[in-house]
Parts: C-alpha cells; structure tokens; sequence
C-alpha cells in the first residue's frame, strides 16, 4: 500500500523559533542575504524549488550562519529528491541550533527514506525531548516501529498520542493498521471509523477501512468506503483493487473486471514513477530518471510536478533539446507563456533546424497575443516541414487574422489535403474562398463538410 512514510515539517518562510542565532555575515551583505532567501522562498511556494535552490544558496554563500536559509534549503532539496544534500543542510542547522526542532524532525525523516531506521528512531527520540509536545513525532515515530513489527512501541506511542490530542485521525488511523495487522478486525473498524470523523479528507484511510470491511465480509460498506477513497483520489490504486473485490463479492462481475484493468493500469504506472524515485533517492544527479519522471508525471496530468522534474533534467543536463522542449511544452500547459518562450529559444539555439520548436514557439506566441512573431517563427517551421498539417493551419489563422485570405487560403489547403477530415480547418477554408471570391471553390468545401455533417449524424 502506498502511504506517506514521513511528515516533513516543511516551513516556507523563515526558521522555527523568534530567537536566531548571531549571524555572521559579511559587512553590507545582510540585505542582500535577505532578498535572497525572499526569492527562493517565492519561488518554493510556487514549487520551482530548482531556481529556489539558487537563491537559498546564494544567500547562504553571503550569510553562511543564517539558520532560516540552511533550513529552507534543506527543505527544497527534499522536495528535489535530493536526500544527501537535504541531510547536510539539515546537519548544518543543527550543527549552528541544536534545539532547531524541525529540523532534527526533517532529518529523521531523511534517515527514514535511506532505510535508516536506527538513526531516524534516535533523532525523533531527540525531538521529542526537545519538544514533548511534537504530536507529528509521536506519529512517525510510531510509522517507523510499526514497519518494524514492533507493536508494543506502537501502541505505547499511540497512547501518549491520543492523551494529547485525540483528534489527531493519523493516531487513530494508524491504530486501526495496527490492529489489521492483529486481525482484530471489528477493532480495527472502529478505530479507521473514528479518523474518518475526525478527517474525511484522506482517501487511504477509506482505503484501509474498505479492506477492513472487505475482511468483515460487509461487501457493501466495503464498497463505499472504496468508493469515496477513488473519489478523493483518482491514483489510489488500492482503493480500485479492493472496489473490484468487494464488487465481485456482490455479484456485478463485469464491473469489477473493468475496475481490476484500471488497478492494472494504475499499479504500472505507479510502479514506474517508485521506481524512478527509488533511483534518485540513490543518484539525485540522475537526469534521465529526471525526465523520466517529467513524463510519467506528464502522463498523470500532474504538470506543476513534471514541470519541476524537467527544470531540474535541464540544469544537471542543458544541452538537451527534448529536456527544454518538454518543459516549454510543459509551461505552454500551464499557462506561463513568458517561460516557455524562454524554453523554446533556448532548445532552437541548441539546433536551429528544429521544426517542432519553431511550431511550439509560435503556439507561445499566438497565447501571448504576439501575432507577427507567431507568423515568423510558423513560417520557420513550414519552411522545415512543408507538409505539416497544423503548421499550416495556424499559418492559416493567423493570415486569416491579418484580412490576407489569399495566403490564408493557400495554408489552409494544405493543412486540408493532408487530413481531409480536419473540419474546422475546411470551414475556414471555404470562408477564405469565398473572401477571395473563389466563389465556386467555396461552394464545394461547403458542400463536402454538408456531407461531413451527415455522415457525423448518422454514426450517432
């Protein structure tokens, strides 16, 4: 099952704690140490942690004894994948503030990801020295005894929890795996039941209470709990796996067959995204599993992630082409037009004969209302790929725009030509006839898109 190991105490903003450290900085560069970490906080919050990176390393270089900007900085490379780094910048806080609770918690949770349990174990012992009202501690430190099998320590944990504060649902929730794992299944109900009420919001605990009634043979309940968990999170593929069970149980076998294909699907595709995550755990440095993981995120429609795993690609590896056109491509799909221009560019400086470039610099364009250069750079891209049927479309468009139906007329004949059932381009073109007064021109695209139209009712 898929669940967050570690609860990272992530602060984008300044380091925990009023009282900072003496800082000791070079004359004149306080305020430029500040500017800074502003930007990379920005930038963070925005998640482009590779350019916020940067920044936190530029005002640590100018403010080497600022606690804020190492934590940050730690922060932004947990966020890359980047566990070493993360750890040393964590040490280095802790190394100036040892009482930085946050980040001897975050460092932990470093020590969880390399399977290093003895040394998270210790660590979290430390917070909670520091701090014994730490209630995320109480919880990881009761994750990491559970996947020990050690649950006496969960419990103990657990308990302590629940006394200060039992409306924590992740006390509860991890109470009820426990006793799943017991096969105390109507306990397990119970306590699942009771993180629901406090947190509806957590589609794996509707997945482990669907397992647990799936264990208690309520086929129906365990089917709503399954439900609500896809509801609130369309890859959780556990969730589809126990839906189809409890659905075959009831007797509706076709629709449990299509839930265990999407299962199926969901469970590769997951599998390949831990894999490129177990590799860059080991090699932060790794810009093909970068990329890789730029497209595995691409293919889930999570832009913002893919975007960020191509910045990233791109600075270990800025000669390559495909990095920098995935990322404009990426930008152009999430509306910041100005960045992929700059992508864009970048990927036609490094081979300037690159047809599909000068296409999508031009879709750039054309969003930013920078008509004239989205005509250019259209134009380069037909120059190097005549035929092309979109190339010529757009070019048609945008002569189209600019009142000159002639030339319009002509791209868009090629764009028709090579794919005779690209509608909305034949519609334009028989309007660019007609504005031509190519009259009987436009009189037979009209006629064969009246058949076009047929043919579409008769299939439906």
């Amino acid at each position: 099952m898929r669940i967050l190991l570690v609860c990272l105490a992530f602060c984008a903003c300044a380091a925990e704690g009023p009282d900072e450290k003496a800082v000791e900085i070079r004359p004149g560069s306080t305020m430029d140490a500040e500017l800074h970490f502003d930007r990379g906080v920005a930038l963070a919050a925005r998640g482009r942690h590779t350019e916020a990176i940067d920044a936190y390393l530029k005002a640590a270089d100018l403010a080497p004894s600022y606690t804020k900007v190492q934590y940050n900085l730690g922060n932004a490379y947990v966020r890359q994948l980047d566990y070493p780094h993360a750890i040393e910048a964590y040490q280095r806080v802790l190394a100036l503030d040892s009482t930085h609770v946050s980040a001897r918690h975050n460092l932990a949770a470093m020590y969880v990801k390399q399977l290093n349990y003895a040394q998270a174990i210790e660590e979290h012992r430390k917070v909670l020295a520091l701090d014994p009202r730490h209630m995320a501690t109480y919880y990881d430190l009761s994750y990491i005894y559970f996947l020990r099998g050690e649950y006496s320590e969960v419990e103990t944990l657990l308990a302590e929890g629940v006394r200060r504060d039992s409306t924590d649902a992740s006390f509860h929730r991890l109470l009820g795996r426990v006793r799943f794992k017991e096969r105390a299944f109507d306990q397990a109900a119970v306590a699942l039941k009771r993180s629901v009420e406090l947190d509806s919001s957590h589609a794996a605990t509707f997945t482990d209470l669907a397992q647990v009634e799936l264990k208690r043979r309520d086929y129906p309940a365990a089917e709503q709990a399954a439900r609500r968990a896809v509801e609130l999170d369309g890859f959780a593929k556990e969730a589809y796996f126990v839906l189809s069970n409890a659905l075959k149980r009831l007797g509706r076998r076709e629709e449990s067959k299509q839930l265990l294909e999407r299962f199926r699907a969901l469970d590769q595709q997951l599998d390949k995204i831990d894999d490129q995550l177990r590799m860059l755990g080991n090699e932060p440095d790794d810009h093909e599993a970068r990329a890789q993981l730029g497209l595995l995120y691409t293919q889930q429609g999570r832009f913002a992630e893919a975007a960020e795993a191509y910045r990233l690609a791109s600075r270990i590896a800025p000669d390559s082409l495909r990095y920098r056109n995935n990322l404009g491509n990426l930008y152009l799909r999430l509306g910041q037009l100005d960045q992929a221009v700059a992508e864009y560019q970048v990927a036609l400086h490094l081979d300037p004969e690159y047809a599909k470039g000068h296409y999508n610099l031009g879709q750039a364009y054309m969003g930013l209302q920078r008509f004239d250069e989205a005509l250019a750079s259209l134009g380069q891209a037909k120059k190097r790929s005549p035929e092309d049927v979109e190339v010529n479309y757009f070019i048609g468009l945008l002569h189209a725009r600019a009142g000159d139906f002639a030339q319009a007329a002509e791209a868009l004949a090629v764009a028709v030509e090579g794919r005779p059932e690209f509608f909305d381009a034949r519609q334009k073109l028989a309007v660019a006839y007609l504005k031509t007064g190519k009259v009987e021109d436009s009189k037979r695209e009209m006629a064969v898109i009246q058949k076009m139209k047929e043919e579409g009712e008769k299939d439906e």
